[in-house]
């Protein structure tokens, strides 16, 4: 059985989600507990870490592409969308008064398939001469 290198590709894109996660986790508990900053203070300083981490790692192991400035900006603005799609699909379970975790559920198994295909297709595309 032949797996494709697109199906590697987005395993990858996988792991480096996973220790992203552990990263913003692990920049929110450190600040929290040295700084006792507000939270929302904690989660933005952990977001401009993560979102960078995530950024160079995905460049280099997950889409063997070369950094830039493009690309990286390409790469914020969808992390801000999936963002805005996470909060987008949260207040909709809620306001359709079902079970907060459907909506966890739903961003779970959406947000990050979108979030590889429009990274693939657009912010690591390769660039066109």
């Amino acid at each position: 059985m032949i797996i494709s290198a697109k199906y590697y590709q987005f395993l990858r894109f996988a792991m480096v989600g996973i220790a992203n996660t552990a990263v913003h986790a692990g920049v929110v508990i450190g600040l929290m507990e040295t700084l006792a900053p507000p939270a929302a203070v904690a989660n933005g300083c952990a977001f401009i870490v993560a979102n960078l981490m995530s950024y160079c790692i995905n460049s280099r192991f997950t889409f063997r592409v070369p950094m830039s400035w493009l690309a990286y900006r390409r790469f914020l603005l969808v992390s801000l969308v999936s963002l805005g799609l996470t909060l987008l699909i949260t207040s909709w379970v809620e306001y359709m008064g079902w079970h907060y975790g459907l909506g966890l559920v739903m961003v779970i198994f959406i947000v990050p398939v979108l979030n590889f295909m429009v990274m693939r297709l657009w912010a690591f595309a390769p660039a066109r001469s």
